[in-house]
């Protein structure tokens, strides 16, 4: 197969999903495993989760279309984010849907059209000082999401819930990006979530601790670490056969099973280095530009001798899109080939058409391979970026 491509091992996906939803099962019943679709929104994928029952969470209008174009019903749809569409706010709220408010906007929403019985969770700010240091980043100024307690708009939006939607199914909803995805984190927002909820004597339909969890990584800590900890903290307030745990997996569920292969075009010795340059690029599997290592395999036969020193390369014209650098490693020629293991998380849909458009798709079933995703034409990319039709 032509590279640069993805490729998705469906059995790794259904052991991820299967463990969230069996740690669940066993530790919280009455819950609800959702998908963070911003994580990986390829059309497969959604479809495929949504046959396993797996809700959808959105954060944007278009993630909505989105969702319901692959088959979600809306009563499956968790609608997050602070940028919600009034149109898309009265379509959500009139079909049922989870909606967890995150700004003034939604609040003026909610008086619109909040009157019928219907799930309504409030965003919760929750701040960087309850963690450990080494685990949460954002320690000057905080995060950006949620209505805050200290300063009375948690109380605000409690408030306004209960005035314009006197039959509201209320929930809380207390994610937080974490860099170490460590069980202490999801501990200290159980943590709070009991304080809040007995400060303000709630009687929570439902509780969403949000995502940011490992999944099918050896060695880290598993879906039953996470819903253990998060049981042990809230199970003191709530009864867990009444309130409902949702969480909102994204990376845990696709990032670990996902390759992407990639060959070498071109190799050269410049007064300084060996530069190695390939079809994919960092655009493919870091498109935040913070990684400094990989997961990673190459065909170079083993008798090639070894390189001090090699830069691998993105085939785009930034000399900074350098992948990574290989020390004292077997010699790379052209047509050789770099798989990257892990990559499937804000990746595949996240990487912008620069300079090349986006590379297929495909998924590993039963050791045969199927492609769910067309490589992107330029006709395809004319089509997208113009109002004018050129060409087939």
């Amino acid at each position: 197969m032509k590279t640069p491509f993805f490729l998705i091992d469906e059995d790794k996906l259904k052991k991820n999903i299967d463990d969230f939803e069996n740690a669940l099962k066993e530790i919280w019943p009455n819950s609800q495993l959702a998908y963070s679709v911003k994580t990986n929104s390829l059309p497969w994928l959604l479809e495929y989760l949504k046959d396993k029952n797996v809700f959808a969470e959105v954060v944007s209008d278009e993630e909505l279309d989105l969702a319901k174009l692959c088959g979600y019903s809306m009563n499956s749809i968790i609608f997050n984010g602070p940028i919600k569409g009034e149109e898309h706010f009265k379509k959500a709220i009139e079909g049922e849907a989870i909606l967890n408010l995150d700004s003034k906007n939604d609040l003026e929403f909610l008086k619109k059209y909040g009157s019928k019985e219907r799930s309504i969770g409030i965003r919760v700010n929750v701040s960087p000082e309850m963690f450990s240091k080494e685990d949460i980043g954002y320690e000057e100024d905080g995060f950006r999401f949620g209505f805050t307690d200290e300063n009375g708009s948690l109380q605000k939006a409690l408030e306004t819930v209960y005035e314009y939607c006197p039959k509201v199914k209320l929930g809380l909803h207390l994610h937080c990006n974490s860099i170490t995805r460590s069980v202490a984190v999801y501990k200290t927002i159980a943590e709070y979530a009991a304080y809040l909820i007995e400060k303000y004597e709630l009687n929570l339909d439902f509780i969403d601790i949000g995502g940011g969890f490992f999944g099918g990584v050896e060695g880290k800590p598993t879906p039953v670490d996470y819903i253990k900890a998060i049981k042990k903290e809230l199970e003191k307030v709530v009864n867990i056969n009444k309130t409902k745990l949702i969480v909102e997996p994204g990376s845990a569920v696709i990032g670990s099973v996902v390759e992407l292969h990639t060959s070498v075009i071109d190799v050269k010795d410049t007064k300084h280095a060996r530069v190695v340059t390939t079809d994919g690029s960092r655009i493919h599997i870091d498109p935040l530009w913070k990684k400094e290592r990989y997961l990673y395999s190459t065909t170079a036969p083993k008798e090639q001798r070894n390189i001090p020193k090699q830069i691998i390369c993105g085939y785009t014209c930034m000399d900074h899109d350098r992948i990574m650098i290989l020390e004292d490693e077997q010699e790379l020629r052209q047509g050789d080939e770099i798989v990257y293991y892990r990559v499937g998380a804000y990746s595949m849909t996240f990487g912008g058409m620069f300079i090349r458009y986006l590379p297929e798709v495909y998924i590993k079933r039963n050791e045969k391979l199927e492609k769910v995703r067309e490589r992107i034409s330029t006709n395809q990319y004319f089509k997208i970026q113009s109002f004018t039709e050129k060409g087939e």
